[in-house]
C-alpha cells in the first residue's frame, strides 16, 4: 500500500488526478477497504514501507510466523516499540527489536529508542523485505543482547556441530538424518558414524550450532527407546569427569563429548546419591552398589 485516499478529502479529485495526472500512464491498483460503523480506518502515507513482524515468546522458546506491518519511515524505534505493542498487545517497555539482514543473514539488535527507521532501513539494500524479531520479556530484556535469550533463539547463526554420544545398547544407529522443525529454525540432526564396543554404542552426530539440550534428547527418543524424561545426558569434562547436563535451554557446544544415562533426572528438591559398600579387610575395600535419588526432606528414604 502507497498512500490512503479518504473519500472526504479526495472527493473531488478523479482517478487520473490521483494517479498523477492523464499524461502519466503506467499500471496501478486501488483497493477498496471496507469498515464497521464504529471502526477507523488506517491511514496510509507516500513513503512509508511495508515490515514483517515475527514474535519470538523466549519463554517458551517459540518463534511466531511472520505476519505484515505498515510502518513510517519518519518514526523513532520508540514509536515502532509503541505500535507494535499495541497490535501485538506486548508490553514496549521491556522489548527487543532485532532486524534480519537478508544480505548476509545476520541480525542486528535496533532496540535504541533514539534512531529513526530511516536511518536503519537506510542501510539496508532490501526496503521491501524488513524482517524484524520482536520479545518482550522484563527478565530478558535486562540481559545483554549476545546474552540474550533472544539471541540464543533468532541471533545465533545457523551452523553445523559436531558431537560424540555414548548410547545404551538398544535400537541400532544407522546413518541417517532427521529434520524437524521448532519454531522459525529446522532442528536437524545426522548421525555420521557408529560405533559398537561392549556394551556400549558411539555415534557422532551433527546437529545445528544452536541446538537446545530439550531438542537433542527429543532427537536421541528413537534411538534409546525412552521418552526424553527416561534418561539423563552427561558430557565428558576435565580429567574425564562426567557432568550431568540438567538445563534444558543450555546450547551444546561443537565437540562435546556426551554419554546418555537411563533413569529420570532429578527433580527441584531432590538429589542424586551414589552408594558404595565399604568392606575394609579387601583388596578392593570400596566397591560401587548403586544410584538413587532422594528427596531433601526425606533423608531416609532411597528410591
Amino acid at each position: 500500500m502507497e498512500q490512503s485516499f479518504d473519500l472526504d478529502e479526495f472527493q473531488h479529485q478523479t482517478i487520473g488526478q490521483i494517479a498523477g495526472g492523464t499524461r502519466l500512464y503506467y499500471p496501478f491498483e486501488l483497493f477498496i477497504e471496507t469498515r464497521e460503523q464504529n471502526e477507523i480506518f488506517d491511514k496510509y502515507h507516500n513513503g512509508a514501507n511495508n515490515v514483517k513482524i515475527s514474535v519470538v515468546n523466549v519463554s517458551t522458546r517459540k518463534v511466531e510466523p511472520e505476519e505484515p506491518l505498515r510502518v513510517e519511515e519518519g518514526w523513532t524505534v520508540g514509536e515502532l516499540k509503541q505500535h507494535i505493542g499495541e497490535v501485538y498487545n506486548l508490553n514496549s517497555s521491556c522489548m527487543r527489536l532485532v532486524m534480519k539482514n537478508f544480505k548476509y543473514g545476520d541480525v542486528t539488535d535496533i532496540s535504541d529508542v533514539g534512531s529513526t527507521l530511516e536511518e536503519i532501513f537506510r542501510k539496508s539494500t532490501y526496503l521491501d523485505r524488513q524482517l524484524v524479531y520482536v520479545s518482550s520479556d522484563p527478565e530478558d530484556y535486562q540481559k545483554e543482547y549476545k546474552d540474550s535469550l533472544m539471541y540464543k533463539y533468532v541471533g545465533l547463526p545457523v551452523n553445523p556441530i559436531l558431537l560424540s554420544i555414548t548410547i545404551p545398547p538398544g535400537p541400532e544407529a544407522t546413518p541417517t538424518t532427521t529434520n524437524r522443525r521448532k519454531g522459525r529454525v529446522p532442528v536437524i540432526m545426522k548421525i555420521i558414524s557408529t560405533e559398537n564396543k561392549g556394551k556400549e554404542r558411539r555415534i557422532q552426530v551433527e546437529v545445528n550450532s544452536i541446538i537446545t539440550l530439550a531438542q537433542l534428547k527429543e532427537e536421541l527418543v528413537p534411538l534409546i527407546g525412552v521418552p526424553p524424561t527416561g534418561f539423563r545426558v552427561y558430557e565428558i569434562r576435565d580429567n574425564n569427569k562426567e557432568h550431568e547436563l540438567e538445563r534444558l535451554d543450555e546450547i551444546l557446544k561443537s565437540g562435546s563429548k556426551l554419554i546418555i544415562r537411563l533413569g529420570r533426572a532429578s527433580r527441584r528438591g531432590e538429589y542424586r546419591i551414589k552408594l558404595y559398600l565399604l568392606q575394609v579387610n579387601n583388596t578392593e575395600f570400596c566397591n560401587f552398589m548403586m544410584e538413587s535419588i532422594v528427596a531433601k526432606a526425606k533423608p531416609n528414604e532411597i528410591t
